[in-house]
């Protein structure tokens, strides 16, 4: 699996997601990119692709319990709580900016829809009219 940044989120969709999600680490690598370049696939704009992105690491990071690193001297423990809680406030700020670049379409409220009913002569060997039942409160 192979995994790229160039540095330029501008230059490729797939820069912009591990932009947004901050994959930019080769030595701390989330997601191939193979992965990143299938997300863009199904949802089609890099934004959608980060937010489905991030919630794969905190789905991730939900069944790890606990995660060791070390930085030169310095050793680190980090709790996947830690993780998870900053990868939701992550979560949170790329649904807020997805929304705010691709607003929802209008809902449609169903209670304002009227319907229409067809009349139709009445066969006079039938005593039934189309609609007939139809509530008219």
């Amino acid at each position: 699996m192979a995994w790229s940044y160039s540095g330029n989120p501008g230059a490729s969709n797939l820069d912009l997601i591990r932009f947004l999600i901050q994959d930019t680490d080769t030595t701390d690598q989330l997601f191939s990119n193979e992965e990143l370049t299938y997300l863009f696939g199904v949802y089609e704009d890099a934004y959608s692709a980060a937010v489905a992105a991030v919630s794969t690491l905190i789905a991730r990071g939900s069944r790890v319990a606990e995660e060791s690193k070390t930085v030169g001297d310095l050793s680190l423990s980090v709790k996947s709580g830690a993780l998870v809680a900053q990868w939701e406030a992550l979560l949170r700020s790329l649904k807020a900016e997805r929304f705010r670049l691709f607003p929802a379409s209008p809902i449609i409220n169903a209670n304002s829809i009227v319907p229409t009913v067809e009349r139709v002569e009445e066969d006079e060997s039938t005593d039934y009219v189309v609609g007939q039942m139809d509530n008219r409160t």
